[in-house]
């Protein structure tokens, strides 16, 4: 049974990742976020860019879902394109925004983050993944006291 689900874009321009560095763990992160209780997928996509980095998009595809059992939950990945709007460095949930090369991508990213973007990068079809990796959110959580 999946209790929560998010969802989070991919939009890559010259040979290159927009992320975003999040407020509450000092990892980089695609933007996105929770879908609420009446929203779809998409729905929250297009809300969650907007809100972390001033940018209206356009959803290309659904490329994968991906689910961690142990945390029950399900990550809707979308391949997305800026169609408008101004990049805000700082938002209630986030500290940064940053372009970064896909192969080049920052150490302190969220775990399997780099493999969704290398999927959407290489090849933007729809897939389903188990996420097994959250060990360093679990230990950052629990330094950090959040």
């Amino acid at each position: 049974m999946i209790f929560t689900q998010g969802s989070f874009n991919v939009v890559i321009q010259n040979s290159k990742v927009l992320m975003v560095k999040r407020r509450d763990l000092p990892l980089w992160d695609l933007p996105g976020g929770k879908i609420e209780h009446y929203e779809t997928p998409q729905q929250a996509a297009i809300r969650e860019m907007h809100e972390e980095t001033g940018y209206q998009i356009k959803l290309i595809c659904c490329y994968g879902q991906y689910y961690d059992i142990k945390r029950k939950d399900c990550q809707h990945l979308f391949l997305s394109e800026i169609i408008s709007g101004s990049p805000q460095n700082q938002t209630t949930e986030t500290t940064q925004l940053k372009w970064f090369p896909v192969n080049r991508l920052p150490i302190n990213t969220v775990p399997f983050r780099k493999r969704q973007i290398r999927t959407a990068f290489n090849a933007p079809r729809y897939q389903t993944y188990e996420i097994r990796e959250n060990f360093l959110i679990s230990l950052l959580r629990k330094i950090l006291g959040k």
